[in-house]
């Protein structure tokens, strides 16, 4: 009988302890898995690029970029003549949004727009396959519309619908901008002076007003244009003020 009880003992007691191991053993995996939330470091969010702080050379772009020719040898600093017909500068009113600049001077000011291809270039690159094209007007090329259409995005947000609302420039059938017959008007080109600068974070605005004009009265261009970090930059709007005197 005693050892029946001794025995019941041992066996209560290995029970006890298998339990009380269980036990541990479990609260140690509970803790091993929970995870630790104050560990992981915060991602790094990358810097914002900074753009540029203007100066004479980028202004003389972006006023060149909007109609106007380099500075002449022998001119004063900062005068510029304006492109023939296509210079954007010959705009007399006011404009706040790039879709207020009609698609045919959106056409003229690519149309005279340096682009680094001459006009025996322009016409290797664009032949035009419309029927009836000259050989020597503007209509012997065709500007595909991809091309076209992201040139003057660069500088302009103006909409793809918008550049294509005039049928006269834009040839739906063969998915491309070209004119028939257009030509560039001929006479003494107005002079532009770059009267001053501001900058406040990525806006600018720059006054250039003509210094001479075929056509009174003179006008003063308030060129407003935000400057991106990839040194370019978008025209936002341009305020056309009437010089007195």
């Amino acid at each position: 009988m005693l050892r029946r009880i001794l025995a019941l003992g041992a066996v209560f007691a290995m029970i006890l302890t298998m339990a009380a191991c269980g036990g541990s053993g479990g609260e140690s995996q509970a803790a091993s898995a929970s995870p630790d939330s104050g560990s992981s470091a915060p991602e790094s969010t990358p810097a914002e690029a900074e753009v540029p702080q203007a100066d004479d050379e980028l202004v003389g772009e972006i006023v060149m970029r909007y109609g106007a020719l380099p500075t002449q040898e022998g001119a004063d600093p900062g005068t510029y003549p304006i492109i023939l017909a296509g210079s954007l500068f010959y705009l007399t009113e006011s404009w706040e949004s790039p879709e207020e600049i009609s698609a045919d001077r959106y056409f003229s000011w690519y149309y005279t727009g340096d682009w680094g291809e001459d006009w025996e270039t322009q016409q290797e690159l664009y032949p035009s396959p419309i029927p009836g094209a000259s050989a020597d007007g503007s209509d012997s090329v065709l500007y595909p519309q991809d091309l076209y259409e992201g040139r003057i995005q660069q500088y302009f947000e103006v909409s793809a619908d918008h550049l294509r609302s005039d049928p006269v420039y834009y040839h739906a059938d063969y998915q491309g901008y070209s004119a028939n017959q257009w030509t560039m008007g001929k006479g003494i080109a107005p002079l532009l002076n770059m009267v001053e600068y501001t900058q406040e974070g990525d806006i600018l605005t720059i006054q250039v007003d003509e210094s001479n004009a075929v056509n009174a009265p003179r006008n003063s261009h308030l060129l407003t244009v935000r400057l991106e970090p990839d040194g370019g930059w978008k025209y936002l709007g341009c305020q056309v003020t009437p010089i007195e005197g």
